[in-house]
C-alpha cells in the first residue's frame, strides 16, 4: 500500500499520466526505436494496433447549446428556448410580459411588455443591424436602440409572419458587451399581446445573396447524421458560422469529435480557444469533402495542458455551398484518465457542522500551533483537508439544508429566519432511515430546530436549546453516547449521524473566575459569555461605525470563542473515542465543517453580506482507512459534496438528482470540480466564484465582477474587460437558478413556539 502525502492528489495524476502514456506512444514518437531502446520486437508480420488511452467525458457540447453564442451571419438569439435564459439585460429571469409560446412546433416568445432589453456580447468590430421574425399583435412596430443610442425600427404585420429590419449602423460597432432596446408601438390595452417573435438576429452585413438559414436550436442539432451510412449526434453549422461556448478547462482537457460536410461541395472546418483580451488561438483547420461519398474525419484536439482561466471553445464552418452545413459529430470534451474513485462503502458517517468557525484560527490555516486544538490538529494531520470549500448562503439553517438534500438555497426555500423546511423535501436522514441505517440527528443551534422542519426523518432527533444548562459540548456528548448504544444492542448496525454544533458562537460556557484570566487584563467592555450572542446583536446594527466593535471587544470575543472551541475539541474528542471503542473508526467517514464564517469582522453575523470571507469555511475529511491522509486539496468543494459523498458510503441514494461530487474523487485528483461555478445566493443576491473570478449582484441588475488575480481587493470591476466571462458566468448562475427551482414548492413559513422564541433570543437573532 501506498501512503498518500499531502500532495499525493498530483502524484496520483502523474502516476496515472506515466502509465497512460507507457501504454501508447505519443505524437511524434518513434515505435521501432521503443523497440529497439527495450523488449525485442514481436515476430509477426504486422503489430496489433495499440488501444486508444482511457478518456473520461467532462463534458457534452450539444447540451451545452443552450448556454452557447450561436452564430451564422451574425448572432442570433432563438427566443422561447432556454438560450435567452440570462439575456434579458443583466435580469435572472424574463421579466412580466414575455411568455414562451409554439406556432407550429416552433418556439417563440410572446411580448406583452413595452419594452424589451437583451444583452449580448460582440466578438470582433464589426457594422451591425437587427432583424427578428415576428407575428405583429397589438404593435404595429418597434424602434430598436443599441447601448441607448437609435438603431432603426421593425415594422411588424398584424397576423402574419414576416422578417423585419433595420438598418445597418455606418460605423462598426465596438467589440464587447452591447444591450438592445426593444420599444413597441401600438395601441394595444396594457397586458394585451403585442408582437411574437420566433428569433432575434444581431447580423453582420455582407455580400451573400443565399437566403439566411436562422441557426436556432432546432436547425443546429441534428439527433443522426449520418455520412457514409454512419450516424452522429451533431451540431450542424453553415459557413460562415460558428458555435461559441465559454467554458473552464481542466488540464489536459481534450476535443474529441468527428467532422463532415453533409451537402454539396467543400468546406473548412476550425477549432479556436477565445480567450478576454487575447489574440485567438487555432486549433484545428480541417478542409473537408461533401458529396455522395462524403465521410467523417475523427479528430482528437489537445485544447489547453494547463487547465485555468475561462476559455471559449468556438467551433466553425467556412466556405460551405449553398444547402451544405459542416457537421461537428459527437463533439465532447475529455479527459485522458481513468474514471474517478467513490468513497469506499462505510459502516457510519459522521458529519459534523460547528457554527460560526473562523477558519484562521484553526489548524492547518492558523499560522502557529494550536496545542488547544488536539482533535482539529490530529485530522489536519491525518485527514484530508480541503482549502476551496465554500458555503451556498450565509444563513446556517439554509446551509445545514443544502447539506441534507444536496439542493441549493432556492430550491429547499429555507432562505431566511422565518421560513421551514418543507416535509416534501427529502433529506439524508429519511433516505437513510428508509434504507434501515440508524439515523441521528443532535442540534445546538435554533436555525435547525423543529420548528424549522429538521425534526422529520430522523430515527432520532434531539436539540439542546442555548438558554438551558446543557453546555455546547452536549450535541457531541449525546451523539457518541447514542451510537454507542446503539452498536452494544445491534453491533452490525450502520449510522448516520448529523451534529450541528455552536461551535465559536455565544453564549460561551466560561465561569467568572477562567473570563478574570482571559485578555485584555483590564478589560471594561460590555462582552460576556451568557449574553454575548444578544451584545453583538445590537452592536451589528452600529456597523456603519468603524468603532461598533472596539479592539478590546475584539480581544475578548477571540478569548471566549477561543475557549469555546478548546472544549468542542476535546467534546470532538470523545466522539472519535467513541468510534474507535466501537471498533468502526476505520470505516468511517468523519467529516468537520461550519456553517457560517465568524472572521473577518462577521461577528458571528447569519444571513450577512455574500463576502468571500464569509462564505470560506474548512473542511477536514477522514476516509475509510485513513484514504488520501495528509493530503490537501486545492480544488473548490461545496455543501452538496457531502451529501453525495454520504450518500456514496452509504450506498443510498435520492429519487431525484441533486448537486454535488464524491469528494473521495475530488480528492484523488481524477475528478476536476472547476468546471461549475461554486454559487451562493441570499434572498435576490448572489455571489458566484469561478476560479479566481468572482461574480457579485441582484437578479435584477448589472453584476460586479471581480478577478482576484488582478485585485485582490475587488476594487474594480471587470464585467465590461472581461465580456466573454462575464457572459458566461452570469448565464451559468441564471440557469442554475432556474433548473433547481423549477416546479418546486413556495417558501414555507416557520411556526415559533415559546421554547423556540426564546432560543433565538438568546442566539441574538431576535429582540
Amino acid at each position: 500500500m501506498v501512503a498518500l502525502t499531502p500532495s499525493a492528489p498530483i502524484v496520483l495524476s502523474a502516476l496515472l499520466a506515466v502509465a497512460l502514456g507507457a501504454s501508447a506512444c505519443s505524437p511524434g514518437c518513434n515505435p521501432s526505436k521503443r523497440q529497439e531502446q527495450g523488449t525485442p520486437a514481436p515476430t509477426t508480420s504486422a503489430a496489433a494496433p495499440e488501444p486508444p488511452a482511457p478518456a473520461r467525458i467532462v463534458a457534452d457540447l450539444v447540451d451545452q447549446l443552450p448556454g452557447c453564442d450561436l452564430e451564422h451571419r451574425g448572432l442570433l438569439l432563438d427566443t422561447g428556448t432556454d438560450a435567452m435564459v440570462g439575456r434579458f439585460a443583466w435580469s435572472g429571469v424574463a421579466p412580466r410580459g414575455i411568455d414562451p409560446i409554439e406556432h407550429d412546433a416552433s418556439t417563440w416568445m410572446r411580448i406583452s411588455n413595452r419594452t424589451l432589453r437583451v444583452t449580448f456580447v460582440l466578438p470582433e468590430a464589426s457594422p451591425i443591424f437587427v432583424a427578428a421574425r415576428s407575428m405583429g399583435l397589438g404593435a404595429r412596430a418597434a424602434t430598436v436602440s443599441l447601448d441607448d443610442q437609435p438603431l432603426g425600427t421593425l415594422n411588424f404585420q398584424r397576423d402574419h409572419i414576416r422578417i423585419a429590419t433595420t438598418g445597418a449602423t455606418s460605423l462598426p460597432v465596438d467589440p464587447g458587451p452591447h444591450t438592445l432596446t426593444f420599444r413597441f408601438m401600438g395601441r394595444a390595452k396594457s397586458g394585451d399581446p403585442l408582437v411574437d417573435l420566433d428569433w432575434i438576429r444581431i447580423g453582420v452585413p455582407d455580400e451573400s445573396t443565399a437566403t439566411y438559414g436562422p441557426p436556432t436550436l432546432r436547425d443546429v442539432i441534428l439527433r443522426e447524421a449520418a455520412l457514409s451510412g454512419v450516424p452522429h449526434r451533431s451540431i450542424a453549422l453553415r459557413g460562415p458560422g460558428s458555435v461559441r461556448c465559454t467554458l473552464r478547462l481542466p488540464p489536459g482537457a481534450r476535443l474529441r469529435t468527428s467532422v463532415g460536410v453533409l451537402g454539396p461541395g467543400e468546406a473548412d472546418a476550425r477549432v479556436r480557444l477565445l480567450r478576454d483580451g487575447q489574440k485567438p488561438v487555432d486549433v484545428l483547420t480541417q478542409h473537408l469533402t461533401g458529396g455522395d461519398k462524403a465521410a467523417w474525419t475523427d479528430v482528437d484536439l489537445p485544447l489547453d495542458p494547463q487547465g485555468g482561466p475561462l476559455a471559449t471553445l468556438e467551433l466553425r464552418a467556412e466556405g460551405t455551398s449553398q444547402g451544405a452545413r459542416i457537421l461537428f459529430g459527437d463533439p465532447v470534451l475529455v479527459l485522458p484518465a481513468a474514471p474517478p474513485p467513490s468513497t469506499a462503502k462505510a459502516r457510519a458517517v459522521v458529519l459534523v457542522v460547528m457554527n460560526g468557525l473562523d477558519r484562521d484560527s484553526l489548524p492547518p490555516w492558523h499560522a502557529g500551533p494550536t496545542p488547544q486544538l488536539p482533535t482539529l490538529s490530529e485530522l489536519a494531520l491525518t485527514a484530508t483537508t480541503f482549502h476551496r470549500h465554500r458555503a451556498p448562503t450565509t444563513f446556517p439553517g439554509s446551509v445545514v439544508g443544502s447539506l441534507l438534500t444536496a439542493m441549493p438555497p432556492r430550491a429547499h426555500t429555507l432562505t431566511d429566519f422565518g421560513a421551514r423546511m418543507p416535509a416534501s423535501n427529502t433529506t439524508l436522514g429519511a433516505v437513510a432511515h428508509d434504507a434501515s441505517i440508524r439515523a441521528a440527528m443532535f442540534t445546538g443551534v435554533p436555525a435547525t430546530f423543529k420548528s424549522f422542519g429538521f425534526g422529520e426523518g430522523w430515527e432520532h432527533f434531539v436539540e439542546y436549546p442555548p438558554y438551558g444548562n446543557d453546555p455546547a459540548t452536549a450535541p457531541y456528548d449525546a451523539a457518541a453516547t447514542w451510537l454507542t448504544d446503539v452498536l452494544r444492542q445491534s453491533p452490525e448496525a450502520r449510522l448516520l449521524l448529523v451534529v450541528h454544533a455552536r461551535g465559536g458562537h455565544p453564549p460561551w460556557d466560561v465561569s467568572p473566575k477562567e473570563q478574570a484570566q482571559f485578555p485584555p487584563s483590564t478589560y471594561t467592555g460590555v462582552i460576556e459569555p451568557r449574553r454575548g450572542a444578544q451584545q453583538l446583536a445590537t452592536l451589528r446594527k452600529k456597523r456603519d461605525k468603524k468603532d461598533a466593535v472596539s479592539a478590546p471587544d475584539q480581544e475578548r470575543i477571540r478569548a471566549l470563542e477561543g475557549a469555546a472551541m478548546a472544549a468542542q475539541d476535546r467534546a470532538l474528542g470523545g466522539l472519535v473515542t467513541a468510534l474507535k471503542t466501537a471498533g468502526i473508526w476505520e470505516s468511517t467517514v468523519f467529516v468537520v465543517t461550519g456553517d457560517v464564517a465568524a472572521g473577518a469582522g462577521a461577528l458571528y453575523a447569519e444571513g450577512d453580506d455574500l463576502a468571500e470571507p464569509h462564505l470560506t469555511l474548512p473542511l477536514y475529511v477522514r476516509f475509510p482507512d485513513a484514504r488520501y491522509g495528509g493530503a490537501h486539496v486545492n480544488l473548490p468543494t461545496e455543501v452538496w459534496d457531502l451529501s453525495q459523498t454520504t450518500l456514496s458510503a452509504l450506498g443510498i441514494s435520492f429519487s431525484r438528482p441533486g448537486l454535488g461530487r464524491d469528494l473521495s474523487a475530488v480528492a484523488s485528483g481524477l475528478e476536476d470540480s472547476s468546471f461549475e461555478p461554486q454559487i451562493a445566493t441570499l434572498d435576490d443576491r448572489f455571489s458566484a466564484r469561478w476560479g479566481e473570478l468572482i461574480m457579485t449582484g441582484r437578479y435584477d441588475a448589472a453584476p460586479f465582477l471581480c478577478d482576484l488575480e488582478l485585485d485582490p481587493t475587488c476594487a474594480f470591476n471587470r464585467r465590461e474587460t472581461l465580456p466573454l466571462a462575464a457572459q458566461a458566468l452570469f448565464r451559468r448562475i441564471m440557469a442554475r437558478d432556474q433548473s433547481t427551482r423549477a416546479g418546486l414548492q413556495k417558501r414555507e413559513p416557520a411556526t415559533i413556539d415559546p421554547d423556540t422564541a426564546a432560543a433565538l433570543r438568546v442566539w441574538g437573532t431576535i429582540e
